[in-house]
């Protein structure tokens, strides 16, 4: 009889060590209210509307002030009469504290000097992080169809 509880013992402790839950030392931070993805889709939004105070917002930059970020969207929006005609998130994937977000953008322009106007779809890539407990977009990248427009720029998402 001895020789049973011997047997059992270890299955019974087994058993239980698989009942318990375990605390994984990489906790991820409470991830912030607005999501990475409506970041995204607000700062896209913002430049459709040609509110570039409200796209300054959502992104963190060293390299510019709100002051030289606007100015520069509002040149950029002049000279090539650009205008977002629509958008859509194609993907967003969530690591421990940054996101990526990938969306693609019709954009209709008129380069300087002509009259018609060009239409093009591009790929972005966003890549976010959380400064401040907020989602802010860091980068942005061309992905798809990059060749297009002004002078062959990739379709700047502002970054």
């Amino acid at each position: 009889m001895r020789k049973s509880y011997l047997f059992v013992l270890p299955l019974l402790l087994l058993s239980l060590s698989c009942a318990v839950p375990v605390q994984s030392s990489d906790q991820r931070r409470p991830q912030p209210k607005v999501s990475a993805t409506s970041v995204v889709k607000s700062f896209l939004e913002a430049l459709k509307e040609r509110d570039f105070e409200s796209a300054y917002d959502k992104v963190h930059i060293f390299s510019s002030d709100r002051e030289g970020y606007v100015s520069r969207f509002e040149l950029l929006y002049e000279n090539y009469d650009i205008r977002i005609v629509g958008y859509r998130v194609l993907a967003t994937q969530l690591f421990k504290d940054t996101a990526i977000v990938v969306a693609e953008v019709e954009v209709d322009y008129r380069r300087p000097g002509e009259s018609e106007r060009a239409r093009a779809k591009h790929t972005n890539r966003y890549d976010l992080s959380i400064p401040k407990k907020e989602w802010k977009i860091v980068k942005d990248e061309c992905i798809e169809n990059c060749s297009y427009g002004p002078e062959g720029e990739s379709g700047d998402g502002g970054v």
